[in-house]
C-alpha cells in the first residue's frame, strides 16, 4: 500500500512540476520575446543651437522627396554654420555628407562630406558652413547621409535664412516649461503665461491646452516621472514668432504602483518681444501606451485609459473579439476565453528608446474574423526590422492559432507620414482574395498580394471627387477623363465589379459620400454652375440620391426651387443648407436640412464612453455586450514574422501641380488648391502657407509694422488694377504664379504687402486699385487711372473692399537657381 501511495506522490508531482513548468514557459513565451524585429540600427541626428538641442532627426533607408518631406525646419543666421550632433548607439559612423537642394528636390545647389566626426560623449560633432548663395525668408531642403557598416541612412531638415529668429531662445523656453511643469514648485512660476478658462470639466490630460488651470498643466494628480527626454522641433520660425513640438514620455504608479507609460506631446506658439518669450499658443496630449496586464478589464468592456476618443476598432461578427488600436499598437481582446493579444508593435519591452517608441505610424484595421484571425495595414515609418527606415506600406495577416502576424507585402514610399496619411486615410483596402487598394498619387492601385504584381485601375482621380465607404470596400469617383468623362464610376472592391452612373443630356454628376455602402451623389444642371465676376465658381445640387451597388433607389430628396449646398456627411446624418440664387452668380442660403441614417444598431455594437478617475482624470473605455470571465486575462505578445518576398515598387511621385500645404499647430494640416481657402485655415490654427517651391505664400505674424513697395518695379499688368484671372496669368505666366485670395480680410492679405508682393483690390462694379503699402493707420493705393499713390484710411480700406466683395489678385515670382 505504501509503494502504491509513493508511486501515485511521484505521478502527482510529476504531473505539478510539468503544469508549472507550461505555465512558466507560457509567461515566459508572452512576455520576452515580443516580437522578432531586429534592434533599431540608424542612428540620431540633431542640431546644436547654442548647446540646446534642437530638430532631433530620425533615419531614412532611402532618399525621400525633398518636397515631400517637412519634419524640421532648422534657421540659419548670417555665418550660415550649424553644428550637428549624432547619437551613433551601436552603429559605427564612417562619414558625414551632406546635399542643399532648392526644395522641390529638382537642383542640388551644394554638396560636400566629411569624414572626420569629432567623439564628444556619446555623440559625435560635426561643424558644417553652407557656401552656397540662399535667399533670404526661402526654405531649402537639407539631406544629410551617413554611411554605415549597415548602409547609408538619410536625414532631412529645412534650411530657411532669416534674421534675428531667437531660436536658441525659444529651445530653451520649452524645455524649461516642459520641465517646470512635472515639479510643482516649480510650475507656480508658470502661471502668467496660460490663459485660464474654468469650465468645471474633469481633466482630460489628452486635451491640455493655453486655457487649461496651472494644477492641469501641472499634471494634476497623476505625479508622472519623466522617462524619456524630450528635443524641441521647430516646426516654423520667422522674426516675430516661433512654432515648435516636443515629445516625451512619462510613467506614472496607479494604486497598485504598478506602472503606466504615457506618450507626451505638446504643441508651443511663441512670440519674442521686449527681451522676454511670450506664449500665444499651448497644446498638450497625453496618449497611454496600453498595457495588457494592468487591471483595465471591467465586465462591460475594457478601459484604454488616457488617450483622445477617436480609436480605431473592429469587433467580428460573432462579438467574440474586438481588435483596436493604441499610440501605434495594435491588441485584441477577447472577454469570453481570457486572453488579450499585442498582435503588433514596433516597442521594446525595456531598454527601447525613441527610436523603436517613435509613432510616425498608424494601422488600419480590414477584418477580424470568427476565429480571431486580424487582416491589418501599416503604414508610415517603419521604427525597427527589416524594413527600418522606410516609409512604407505593409500588409499583415495576424493567425490566431499561431499567434503570429505575419507580413504579406510591403510597398516603399517616397513622401513623409503627414502626407502618406492624408491618402491612406482615403482608402486602403484588403479584399478576401489577397488583393490590396489604394489611392497613391492620385492613382487608384489594385495590388495582388499573392503574385507580388500591381496595376492602375484608374489615373488622374483627384481627391475632391473620390469618396469611400466607411469600411472602404465600396469607393466611387467623378471620371476626369476619356470617354467616360462627367460619370461616376463605382466600384465593389470585394468582387472588383464596377459600374457606370451616367448623367442626363445637360445634367452635371457630384460625388457627395456613402451611407452605410450606399452611395450619395448629387445631380445638378450646367446652369446651376454658377460663376462670379471675378471667375469663382458655386454648385447648387438639384437633387440628392442615395443608391445601392445594384443601382437601387434608397432615398431621393429635393426641394423644388431650391438648391443643396455646404453638405456634410456623417455617420449617423447628412446635413445641408438649402439655397436659393442670388442671380446669375452665387447662391444664398436659406435653411438647414438633414437626412438621417435609418439603419439600425447591429446587436454587438461597441460603444466609447469616458470615464473619470480623480487621478487619471477622463479615460475612455470600450463598451461592449460579452461580459468577461476574470480580471486578468492571460497576455499574450504576437511574434512577427517579415516576408521574404521582393518589396512592391509604385510609381508614388506626385505628379507637379499647383498645390498649396498649410502648416499649423505642429504639422501638416491640409492640401489645397484653392489659396485663399488655405490662407483662411492657417489664419485659424496660427500657421503657414507654402506652395509646391516651398515658398511662403502667407504667414500668421509675420507682417511687418509698415512696407512701401516702389512701383518701378511692378509688371505693368499690375499696375493696370485688371482683376481678370485669365489675363493675369498670361501676362505674368513666366514672371510669377498669379495667387487669388479673394475671400480673405484685409489685415490677412496685408502680409503680401509686407512681403513685397502688390495686390490687386477691387473697389467697385468696374473699379479697382493696386494696395503697394501700409502702416499704422493707412493703407497706400495705386489709383490706375490716375497712376497716383495716395493713403487711405486703415478703417476706410476695409470697408471700402469689404462692399466690393473682398476681391484681392496678388502674384508670387517665380524662384529661379
Amino acid at each position: 500500500m505504501k509503494r502504491i501511495l509513493k508511486k501515485a506522490g511521484i505521478l502527482l508531482l510529476v504531473f505539478l512540476l510539468g503544469t508549472a513548468g507550461t505555465a512558466l514557459l507560457l509567461n515566459s513565451e508572452s512576455t520576452d520575446n515580443r516580437s522578432d524585429f531586429n534592434d533599431a540600427v540608424f542612428p540620431e541626428v540633431m542640431v546644436d543651437m547654442n548647446d540646446t538641442l534642437i530638430n532631433r532627426m530620425y533615419g531614412y533607408a532611402q532618399p525621400m522627396q525633398a518636397d515631400f518631406t517637412r519634419d524640421s525646419v532648422t534657421p540659419l543666421d548670417t555665418s550660415k554654420k550649424l553644428t550637428f550632433k549624432v547619437n551613433p548607439y551601436d552603429s559605427e559612423v564612417k562619414s558625414f555628407s551632406y546635399e542643399i537642394r532648392t526644395s522641390d528636390g529638382s537642383k542640388v545647389l551644394e554638396n560636400k562630406k566629411i569624414k572626420n566626426l569629432v567623439k564628444e560623449d556619446q555623440y559625435l560633432s560635426v561643424d558644417v558652413e553652407i557656401g552656397s548663395d540662399l535667399r533670404m525668408n526661402q526654405e531649402y531642403s537639407m539631406q544629410i547621409a551617413l554611411e554605415l557598416d549597415e548602409g547609408t541612412a538619410y536625414y532631412y531638415t529645412r534650411v530657411v535664412s532669416r534674421s534675428q529668429v531667437h531660436a536658441s531662445d525659444y529651445a530653451a523656453f520649452v524645455k524649461y516649461f516642459y520641465e517646470a511643469c512635472l515639479d510643482k514648485e516649480s510650475a507656480d512660476a508658470l502661471g502668467s503665461y496660460l490663459e485660464p478658462q474654468t469650465t468645471g470639466a474633469a481633466t482630460n490630460y489628452s486635451g491640455i491646452n493655453i486655457n487649461s488651470s496651472l494644477s492641469e498643466i501641472s499634471w494634476g494628480n497623476l505625479a508622472p516621472q519623466l522617462c524619456q527626454e524630450g528635443i524641441p522641433v521647430i516646426k516654423e520660425i520667422n522674426e516675430t514668432t516661433a512654432s515648435v513640438v516636443l515629445e516625451y514620455q512619462l510613467t506614472s504608479q496607479n494604486e497598485d504602483e504598478e506602472t503606466e507609460l504615457y506618450d507626451v506631446k505638446e504643441f508651443y506658439r511663441m512670440k519674442y518681444q521686449d527681451t522676454r518669450i511670450y506664449l500665444l499658443d499651448f497644446q498638450r496630449s497625453a496618449n497611454q501606451v496600453f498595457d495588457g496586464t494592468l487591471p483595465v478589464y471591467e465586465d462591460d468592456g475594457i478601459i484604454l485609459g488616457v488617450r483622445d476618443k477617436n480609436v480605431e476598432y473592429m469587433m467580428n461578427d460573432a462579438a467574440t473579439v474586438i481588435a483596436f488600436v493604441q499610440e501605434g499598437d495594435l491588441w485584441s481582446y477577447s472577454p469570453g476565453n481570457e486572453k488579450v493579444n499585442q498582435v503588433f508593435s514596433f516597442r521594446k519591452s525595456k531598454d527601447g528608446d525613441f527610436r523603436d517608441s517613435r509613432t510616425q505610424h498608424d494601422i488600419k484595421i480590414v477584418r477580424v474574423t470568427d476565429e480571431g484571425d486580424i487582416d491589418f495595414v501599416l503604414y508610415g515609418y517603419m521604427n525597427r526590422g527589416s524594413h527600418e527606415g522606410y516609409e512604407g506600406i505593409a500588409v499583415y495577416h495576424y493567425n490566431r492559432d499561431k499567434n503570429v502576424a505575419e507580413e504579406r507585402a510591403f510597398i516603399p514610399v517616397s513622401e513623409s507620414f503627414e502626407f502618406l496619411k492624408k491618402d491612406l486615410e482615403k482608402l486602403s483596402y484588403v479584399n478576401e482574395k489577397n488583393e490590396l487598394f489604394l489611392i497613391l498619387a492620385k492613382n487608384l492601385y489594385r495590388i495582388n498580394i499573392e503574385e507580388n504584381s500591381s496595376e492602375i485601375l484608374e489615373k488622374g482621380i483627384k481627391n475632391a471627387n473620390f469618396v469611400s465607404s466607411d469600411n472602404n470596400d465600396h469607393a466611387a469617383w467623378l471620371v476626369s477623363e476619356g470617354d467616360e468623362k462627367g460619370n461616376i464610376k463605382e466600384i465593389d472592391f470585394d468582387t472588383c465589379k464596377t459600374r457606370l452612373i451616367a448623367p442626363q443630356k445637360g445634367q452635371r454628376l457630384r460625388t457627395v459620400g456613402f451611407m452605410n455602402e450606399d452611395l450619395i451623389y448629387g445631380m445638378l444642371n450646367k446652369e446651376d454652375i454658377l460663376t462670379d465676376e471675378e471667375g469663382h465658381k458655386s454648385v447648387g445640387i438639384r437633387i440628392l440620391r442615395i443608391e445601392d451597388f445594384e443601382g437601387n433607389v434608397k432615398k431621393e430628396y429635393r426641394k423644388d426651387g431650391l438648391y443643396i449646398t455646404d453638405i456634410s456627411v456623417g455617420n449617423t446624418l447628412i446635413e445641408f443648407e438649402l439655397s436659393a440664387k442670388s442671380g446669375e452668380t452665387s447662391y444664398v442660403a436659406q435653411k438647414k436640412d438633414t437626412i438621417m441614417n435609418n439603419k439600425k444598431a447591429a446587436a454587438n455594437t461597441v460603444k466609447i464612453e469616458l470615464i473619470s478617475a480623480s487621478r487619471t482624470g477622463v479615460r475612455v473605455k470600450l463598451v461592449f455586450n460579452t461580459t468577461k470571465q476574470t480580471d486578468s486575462p492571460l497576455t499574450m505578445y504576437a511574434k512577427i514574422s517579415s516576408s521574404d518576398r521582393k518589396d512592391i515598387v509604385l510609381d508614388t511621385q506626385i505628379p507637379q501641380e499647383t498645390a498649396y500645404y498649410v502648416y499649423g499647430q505642429g504639422g501638416l494640416d491640409g492640401i489645397y488648391t484653392d489659396p485663399a481657402k488655405a490662407v483662411l485655415r492657417a489664419d485659424t490654427l496660427g500657421g503657414v502657407v507654402l506652395n509646391r517651391t516651398q515658398q511662403y505664400v502667407w504667414e500668421r505674424g509675420n507682417k511687418k509694422t509698415k512696407m512701401q513697395i516702389d512701383t518701378e518695379g511692378i509688371p505693368e499688368i499690375v499696375l493696370q488694377g485688371t482683376y481678370d484671372i485669365k489675363t493675369l496669368k498670361k501676362s505674368l505666366k513666366k514672371t510669377g504664379t498669379v495667387i487669388d485670395l479673394s475671400g480673405c480680410s484685409l489685415d490677412s492679405v496685408l502680409y503680401e504687402i509686407s512681403a513685397q508682393r502688390p495686390v490687386i483690390a477691387k473697389t467697385g462694379a468696374d473699379t479697382s486699385v493696386v494696395i503697394v503699402g501700409y502702416d499704422e493707420y493707412n493703407t497706400w493705393l495705386y489709383d490706375p487711372v490716375k497712376k497716383e499713390t495716395y493713403p487711405y484710411g486703415m478703417n476706410d480700406s476695409t470697408d471700402l473692399f469689404q462692399k466690393a466683395g473682398n476681391v484681392f489678385i496678388t502674384y508670387i515670382e517665380t524662384v529661379n537657381y
